[in-house]
């Protein structure tokens, strides 16, 4: 039936019969798409979250899949750039395909690069946006593509299906064909991309198999030549003698790395390691790692690849990343190089005073290399740590405390707080922004937590232009949390304050910004699109624009991907007047208002 809808409340479905296909929509809001909080449409249904029995994604490769695989085509018309790999941290979930710029160009045709059927489609708001699912002919191999533009590039019926499905539905489903209706041979045009769902112009490709995903790096036949080992940034290590550091790592040559000059490790007992890392592709963009390991000579301690993964191993992705030192953007990945319930190594195995010599290796999925050598002096094991995970945490004058999600929270260590007595240079406030509080500097050992924790801070009345606040060091800003009355929702670490925010939101025109560009004989005629960037240094843009066109309240659409407000005008406008005046100003949520921003729209 293609994927369950997951909604807020209970499950409401009717049942329509349409073009002799057995179709549910779902009458409530759906959550769906690249960004929900399900994998695929394609990933098998748990009852419980938690699987019963382990499936291997490698299981699946049978001889039919391995030629499928061998002889794979690529899934556009052209090779463009690799814009997002298989696997990033994105928050919630992880990124289980991998992204090809477009260029901001809608309309290029997405090619089928095995001959095969359409098995599903679908469309959504966000997510996905409009995909496809194609599946192999000769295997249990399917291919998905995400963000298209429409169908017109492969069948006009099936389009005309779509546009019925959107209309009936309210523009959220997913649906599984009969194999037999839309037939489709290696190297034709299935479809458009275009910038559908979550994100700007972009083709996302996913490869599926029943028990898993496999990376599609590791077999489109690519043209493009990767030369960039993987950047090594930092070095995070949690000891059970209670050494907590988190180290810089300096650069000596390409895919050369060491720690700082001076810097000797000494720890003792279990020791978890974690690397601060990305790798750079053809694009330049910032991206997942295609493998990560540490040795101890030629013995593997721990090794993490990234060329598939099961459906069970992805949702379990807090695994793999720290959770809360992790992020999209800016692009920071943070890998865990131990299993769930072990250290990376266990130094009593080791006389006190031995020197253990470790390897960290990164590499990419063109075969380049990173390598971070590491001298750890044995020292005593210090005191056994509770095997108790704790959910709730106090500063230690009593006045902040943070309560993690129970079910979420991993580890056996702690959150700790340090008070910083005064501003420094890096914490430097923006112009508008003003302290009302200590600042806390919010760190982990050996704990992470996946979703929202709840920060109540004591002794402090947040009044309507109060917030708390948290300095992201790998963004290096400050960014108001998540508000419920006077707690806020913390998903990251880093430095705390309760600021105010008397800063004013501000519009302006946006640089070498396009949006729904097409390529020839996709244009859409008829409107004269503009588009204003929205930027506040506080508590953030609050929605709800104030447009005027010719002083009169005009409708304004807000595009979250980019941050800017989109504005539409009909050019049929010109026979009324050939020049308009646009007028607009926002409000944050501190309830700062913009100054009126002016723009002469000329026809």
């Amino acid at each position: 039936m293609g994927k369950s809808f997951q909604q807020k409340g209970r499950h409401s479905i009717f049942l329509l019969s349409i073009f002799g296909l057995s179709i549910f929509f779902p009458l409530r809001e759906a959550r769906t798409g690249e960004t929900g909080a399900k994998l695929s449409s394609l990933s098998p249904p748990s009852a419980t979250g938690v699987p019963t029995n382990k499936k291997n994604v490698w299981d699946d490769l049978n001889p039919e899949v391995l030629n499928d695989l061998n002889q794979l085509g690529f899934p556009m018309e052209l090779e463009t750039p690799i814009s997002g790999s298989y696997a990033e941290y994105r928050v919630h979930h992880l990124h289980m395909g991998c992204d090809f710029k477009t260029f901001h160009a809608n309309g290029i045709s997405a090619i089928s690069p095995v001959s095969g059927f359409v098995d599903s489609i679908g469309q959504s708001t966000k997510g996905y946006g409009t995909n496809i699912v194609l599946k192999s002919s000769s295997s249990n191999l399917k291919a998905k593509f995400a963000h298209l533009l429409d169908f017109k590039g492969y069948r006009k019926d099936l389009e005309l299906l779509r546009e019925a499905l959107a209309l009936l539905s309210g523009g959220e489903f997913q649906v599984k064909l009969a194999g037999s209706q839309y037939p489709i041979p290696k190297g034709e045009a299935v479809a458009r991309l275009g910038e559908s769902g979550t994100g700007v112009s972009h083709l996302h490709f996913e490869l599926h198999l029943p028990s898993g995903t496999l990376n599609p790096l590791s077999y489109l036949p690519l043209r493009g030549k990767d030369q960039y080992p993987p950047e090594l940034l930092l070095l995070y290590v949690d000891s059970e003698d209670g050494t907590q550091l988190r180290l810089p790592l300096e650069k000596k040559a390409e895919g050369q790395y060491r720690l700082p000059e001076g810097q000797k490790l000494n720890l003792g007992g279990g020791v978890r390691f974690r690397i601060g890392a990305y790798d750079q592709m053809t694009s330049r963009n910032k991206n997942n790692l295609f493998f990560a390991g540490l040795y101890q000579g030629d013995t593997s301690l721990y090794e993490r690849s990234f060329q598939g993964m099961s459906y069970e191993e992805a949702r379990a992705h807090q695994d793999i990343f720290d959770s809360n030192r992790s992020s999209l953007n800016p692009p920071v990945y943070v890998y865990n190089l131990f299993p769930p319930k072990g250290p990376s190594v266990d130094l009593k195995l080791h006389p006190v005073g031995a020197t253990v010599s470790l390897t960290l290796k990164a590499s990419d999925h063109a075969g380049n290399q990173s390598i971070l050598p590491l001298e750890i002096e044995v020292g005593a094991p210090g005191t056994k740590k509770s095997s108790i995970t704790k959910t709730e945490f106090t500063s230690p004058d009593g006045l902040l405390k943070i309560k993690t999600p129970a079910k979420t929270t991993y580890g056996q260590g702690a959150l700790s707080f340090k008070k910083i007595p005064a501003l420094t240079e890096e914490l430097k406030l923006p112009q508008g922004l003003q302290s009302k509080s200590s600042i806390y500097e919010l760190e982990s050992s050996d704990l992470s937590w996946v979703g929202e924790a709840e920060l109540t801070w004591k002794g402090i009345n947040l009044g309507r232009k109060d917030g708390i606040y948290i300095y992201d060091r790998a963004a290096k800003r400050w960014s108001a949390l998540k508000q419920k009355g006077q707690s806020a929702m913390l998903t990251r670490l880093g430095a705390l304050a309760v600021l105010t925010d008397d800063a004013r939101p501000t519009i302006t025109h946006p640089y070498l910004i396009t949006r729904h560009r097409r390529v020839k004989g996709a244009e859409e005629e008829g409107w004269e699109e503009r588009l204003y960037s929205l930027t506040d240094v506080g508590s953030g843009y609050a929605g709800g624009a104030e447009v005027l066109l010719e002083g009169e309240a005009y409708p304004g659409e807000f595009d979250s991907d980019r941050k800017m407000l989109i504005v539409k005008i009909p050019k049929t406008f010109s026979s009324w007047k050939r020049n308009l005046l646009l007028q607009i100003r926002i409000k944050d949520r501190a309830g700062n208002i913009s100054d009126w921003f002016t723009d002469l729209i000329r026809f």
